[in-house]
């Protein structure tokens, strides 16, 4: 299984996290993990390669290609979303052209299952494949991508792309000449992008493959016909995504499975890393379960960790 990461130095306890989750669930799985920054200090280069391969005895290739490609693309600053991001639409140029497809998975995520089933996944005929946005109900970015309201608009923190694909239809060329056309319209990065360009050319996952931070929520902003698939794929997820502003590595998040990623803390080079806590916030969370009882916050749905 090839396996892609984009990143860039900040990120890269995060990226090891994740990647001492994937690894430690995927010891059967013959594991090539590809990592793509701009830059990244030659200290961060040996941690990371010295999880993939002295701890899990997988493999590691690093890309480091400077910001040529995307230092022009649309970009709005914020804590949790880096322009590496802009990476996956590169791929075909970055990664070797032997490489017939990845999985690409972002850092603030845990990998709780065996990768195989989702890499087994048969996407002949398909550019990738994604699991539905947890604000995918929400039609505003439907008219600002010009995408009828039908679509099914999809989260592009962990995706199946068919390189192949890629290649013989010129999707990274198309992302770039939408790009110039209509980069007023971006405002999700290369998820809106790879949502404008490729509608017509994917196929859907289950949402056990990206359980996204909102889909744990008791109001679930998805469609309501997805209602029933989440409540019984949440019972059984492959990988949890902490999507959203509120990532396990800041106080600010309660998200029922920050437990399991400190577990994976604990395992990696960054044992013990927690946030600082702040009292007013400790304080304030003694409230929540008030907020939640008169529908001032919407709060998690009761999750069994195993």
């Amino acid at each position: 299984m090839d396996i892609v990461c984009n990143i860039d130095n900040r990120y890269v306890p995060y990226c090891g996290i994740m990647l001492t989750s994937l690894l430690d669930n995927n010891r059967d799985n013959e594991v090539n993990i590809h990592i793509v920054a701009a830059t990244l200090s030659p200290d961060n280069i040996e941690i990371l390669r010295s999880i993939v391969e002295d701890i899990f005895d997988a493999r590691i290739n690093f890309y480091i290609v400077g910001d040529n490609l995307v230092k022009e693309l649309p970009h709005f600053d914020n804590d949790y979303i880096s322009l590496s991001t802009y990476f996956r639409c590169f791929l075909t140029e970055i990664l070797p052209s032997d490489i017939k497809k990845v999985i690409y998975i972002d850092c603030d995520l845990l990998v709780l299952n065996s990768l195989k089933p989702l890499w087994d996944t048969d996407i002949s005929g398909y550019a990738l494949a994604a699991v539905e946005d947890m604000n995918s109900s929400f039609t505003d970015k439907h008219r600002r991508l010009g995408l009828p309201e039908s679509y099914l608009y999809f989260n592009a923190g962990v995706l199946l792309i068919n390189l192949d694909y890629w290649r013989s239809h010129d999707v990274m060329n198309r992302l770039m000449i939408w790009m110039r056309q209509y980069r007023t319209r971006i405002v999700a990065h290369d998820q809106d992008l790879l949502n404008a360009v490729l509608s017509k050319e994917i196929t859907y996952l289950p949402h056990r493959w990206n359980m996204q931070e909102g889909m744990l929520r008791r109001r679930r902003h998805t469609l309501p016909s997805s209602e029933s698939a989440i409540d019984q794929e949440m019972k059984h997820p492959a990988i949890i995504h902490f999507a959203g502003k509120h990532k396990p590595w800041q106080e600010k998040c309660i998200n029922p499975y920050k437990p399991i990623w400190e577990r994976y803390t604990d395992m990696s080079p960054w044992k013990g890393m927690r946030p600082q806590r702040h009292i007013g916030f400790t304080i304030n969370r003694l409230t929540f379960p008030l907020q939640d009882a008169l529908g001032l916050r919407n709060g998690y749905r009761t999750i069994k960790l195993k």
